[in-house]
């Protein structure tokens, strides 16, 4: 047995089924409580991230960060440095990102909250890991060019799936999928494509390179259309379409879909 499984295998959690259920009722009561998808994550990890942190930690970004104790958090905090980035590049357009949206990156680390206790037990290297993958979600809306509505966010989870293995983007990306085309279908809004946007952003995570292994603090530096070029991630074409259609009927750009359905009645 390798060093690597010997130190991160045995200490894997187990599946909680009970507060798995538990997260998941209360995320589909309220789609906005973002805390309960770290609580279903924490819930459903078990050993699903074993596979993805060995990886992790045998590439080369891996193993500087973990002997750097490097931490995403740190670049994307920065904003001096970002908004000193040129236009166009992946830094200066999350850093627009995120102000546009009144967001920080110490933003997830509050909402995560005790969501991640069941990572004490492991070796330093895991818990970097786990949350870099964290930090990474608002740099992936970039990166991918989806939007914070309930669909851009069911899209991302839909991507990162096949990138990060965590058993909870699927459930959510399925569910979501589903309530967003009854949500549409309620305001009385174009809700034909909605399943397959998410389908496509899976197609798209799977198919691009992984990036928890990519050197994310270089790629702040990066033009944004050559990093998705080099990266091999495909422009969202049928959430694009979908978010069209529904500011051609609605004549007004989307944030979430929940108001829509509240305004349209």
């Amino acid at each position: 047995m390798s060093d690597i499984t010997a130190s991160v295998r045995p200490k894997s959690p187990r599946i909680r089924p009970f507060d798995a259920a538990l997260a998941l009722y209360r995320l589909l009561r309220d789609p906005q409580d973002t805390r309960q998808v770290f609580r279903l994550t924490d819930a459903l990890r078990g050993k699903s991230g074993v596979a993805p942190y060995q990886r992790f930690r045998a590439s080369p970004v891996g193993a500087r960060a973990i002997a750097e104790q490097r931490h995403l958090l740190t670049a994307l905090s920065d904003h001096a440095a970002l908004s000193r980035l040129p236009e166009g590049s992946v830094g200066r357009e999350y850093l627009a990102f995120m102000q546009e949206q009144g967001l920080s990156a110490e933003g997830l680390v509050t909402i995560s909250g005790d969501a991640l206790d069941s990572l004490n037990n492991r070796e330093d290297g895991a818990k970097l890991f786990a949350r870099r993958l964290r930090d990474m979600h608002d740099l992936c809306h970039i990166i991918t060019g989806y939007g914070r509505d309930e669909l851009g966010e069911v899209c991302v989870l839909a991507f990162s799936y096949p990138q990060q293995k965590i058993r909870s983007f699927a459930v959510i990306a399925a569910l979501g999928a589903l309530r967003t085309t009854q949500m549409l279908r309620r305001a009385g809004l174009p809700r034909e494509g909605a399943i397959a946007a998410v389908r496509e952003a899976y197609r798209h995570g799977k198919s691009a390179a992984w990036l928890p292994g990519e050197d994310l603090e270089a790629l702040l530096t990066e033009d944004l259309i050559e990093a998705r070029r080099r990266l091999g991630i495909a422009p969202p074409t049928r959430y694009d379409a979908l978010m069209r259609r529904i500011r051609a009927a609605t004549g007004r750009d989307v944030s979430t879909l929940s108001e829509l359905v509240t305004t349209q009645h």
